[in-house]
């Protein structure tokens, strides 16, 4: 299929979340697979040049159907995009595109389709700005805590846009974000308060961070299951040293068994439920179960915490914290073991037709929150 720009109103190099108009919809094609450069007989992919298309509309309009209709999604006051059949002559520019599926329109030569992706013509920069502040907007995710909803994301997403000019991968921004948590994490081993309120700071900036590389993954259309994977393992390689230097502070002023217990039993627990809960989220994607499911697994895990971490650093009760994650961090491994044998949550009725659970893709709401590079 040929893929054809028309001439329009808006100009494709305004900037839209921290790409230009054109570069979002290049890279929209890019990840639906779609050739701009390739030229073949049949149904045209017309598009105009002010368009702004998510990967889900170049799919939907570039897959096979009848070639002797149009095809355009439903909802536009004016067409940004649509398949035009080989017999009709190619519209000049936008306003001649529009009036071409009016005329097809009234022949019943049109397959309006349905889908939720942004498929839409940004004419004006007040459109570029809507846009814009549509899609930073959708950027919190159900999993927030309180302060990443009210306080993390309104930084990270400023990190986010300036990080995504900047061309810096995700990937690159995970490890970053990780190496700073490891810093935060040696520095809450001191035995000083200062120093251990210096760390927590830290510790928070790397959760910043840690939004900001799914933030650009998204805004970007740079996701990957590969980036998803090593965002997580490295969340947990972090955790997993914010306690380990907090169970140092622990036994450092007190070295009972008790406390040896405690330590013992967090390290276990920390280790424990970051095991089960990739086995637990993997179950969920293969077997196609609820997204919402994956979404309440990740709020148990929320990184809230660090700012009890920065609480307890600043009275110098860091210790407390390793009473309260003794019983929590293995009671959360438990929880999910249950719930994985007892296989809740149910399929959905998508997942239950499909005859192999291996065969079941990514619900869409998982792969759409953006919480994963």
């Amino acid at each position: 299929m040929s893929v054809v720009f028309l001439a329009a109103e808006g100009d494709p190099s305004w900037p839209v979340a921290g790409l230009t108009v054109a570069e979002r919809t290049r890279r929209a094609f890019d990840v639906a697979g779609v050739n701009l450069a390739r030229e073949a007989p049949g149904p045209r992919l017309v598009v105009t040049r002010d368009a702004l298309l998510e990967p889900d509309a170049v799919r939907a309009l570039s897959a096979e159907g009848d070639p002797t209709l149009a095809r355009v999604l439903e909802g536009a006051d004016a067409p940004a995009a649509a398949r035009l059949p080989e017999d009709v002559a190619l519209p000049a520019d936008a306003p001649a595109l529009t009036r071409a599926l009016d005329a097809l329109r009234a022949q019943g030569r049109v397959e309006p389709l349905a889908v939720e992706a942004r498929c839409q013509r940004v004419r004006t920069r007040a459109e570029a700005a809507r846009v814009e502040r549509a899609m930073l907007d959708a950027l919190i995710q159900p999993t927030d805590g309180f302060f990443a909803r009210h306080f993390d994301r309104h930084v990270s997403i400023r990190f986010s846009l300036a990080l995504l000019r900047l061309g810096v991968a995700p990937n690159t921004i995970t490890l970053a974000a990780t190496a700073i948590g490891l810093v935060g994490a040696w520095l809450l081993a001191s035995a000083a308060v200062p120093v251990q309120v210096l760390g927590a700071l830290l510790f928070i900036l790397s959760t910043i961070l840690d939004g900001s590389d799914g933030e650009v993954a998204r805004l970007g259309l740079r996701q990957s299951d590969f980036g998803r994977k090593l965002d997580l393992a490295c969340d947990n390689v972090v955790n997993g040293a914010v306690f380990l230097a907090i169970g140092w502070v622990t036994l450092r002023g007190d070295t009972s068994a008790l406390a040896w217990f405690a330590v013992g039993a967090t390290l276990f627990g920390v280790a424990f439920a970051s095991a089960v809960g990739f086995w637990y989220s993997s179950w969920l994607d293969k077997s196609g179960r609820d997204g919402e499911a994956l979404h309440a697994y990740e709020s148990l895990a929320s990184r809230d915490w660090a700012y009890l971490v920065l609480g307890l650093a600043i009275f110098g009760k860091l210790p407390w914290l390793i009473w309260a994650a003794a019983l929590g961090s293995n009671a959360v491994g438990v929880l999910l073991i249950v719930l994985r044998l007892r296989g809740w949550p149910p399929p959905s009725a998508a997942a239950t037709n499909d005859p192999s659970d291996d065969a079941a893709a990514v619900p869409p709401a998982v792969r759409a929150d953006g919480e994963w590079a």
